[in-house]
């Protein structure tokens, strides 16, 4: 590959990538995959990868903070959230850090009682017992804590 053609597949490459991160925020691992499974050089988007962390385009930390902060929102439990960074190859010691600072402003029980509450409604002429089943296992299948999830329904 001579001088030039390289010069315009680093270009193309980097407009991907900025097109990609355009779209929304993405791991750096993330939009790795994407630019390989693109067809992009490894050596080329390593190198993409590390001028777009260098500019502030690419942060894992935050990245993990705003996926967080953006499904709680939903809501859904720390464990699916965690399930979902790891995903996206969010590296273990950054999601754990992550979800610790984001519990310090959140109140999980309060959060899974309201959505029971709301959900339940759902489930007025059920048979009670199925009525909890069901709950319990919308709760779980939204990643909360099985220990907060029983605690909640039994007050339902």
């Amino acid at each position: 590959m001579d001088g030039s053609t390289g010069k315009t597949e680093l270009k193309k490459a980097k407009g991907y990538a900025l097109r990609l991160l355009k779209f929304r925020p993405r791991s750096s691992d993330e939009l790795r995959r994407k630019m390989l499974d693109k067809g992009y050089e490894s050596g080329m988007v390593a190198g993409i990868i590390q001028d777009l962390t260098g500019a502030g385009f690419l942060d894992d930390v935050a990245f993990a903070r705003a996926w967080i902060q953006y499904r709680l929102n939903k809501p859904m439990g720390l464990r699916r959230i965690a399930l979902e960074l790891a995903d996206k190859g969010v590296p273990k010691e950054l999601i754990d850090a992550a979800c610790r600072q984001a519990m310090e402003s959140v109140d999980e029980v309060e959060m899974v009682r309201r959505l029971a509450e709301k959900r339940a409604g759902k489930y007025r002429d059920v048979d009670p017992l199925k009525r909890k089943r069901r709950l319990m296992d919308y709760l779980a299948r939204r990643g909360f804590n099985m220990g907060i999830i029983m605690k909640v329904i039994s007050k339902i």
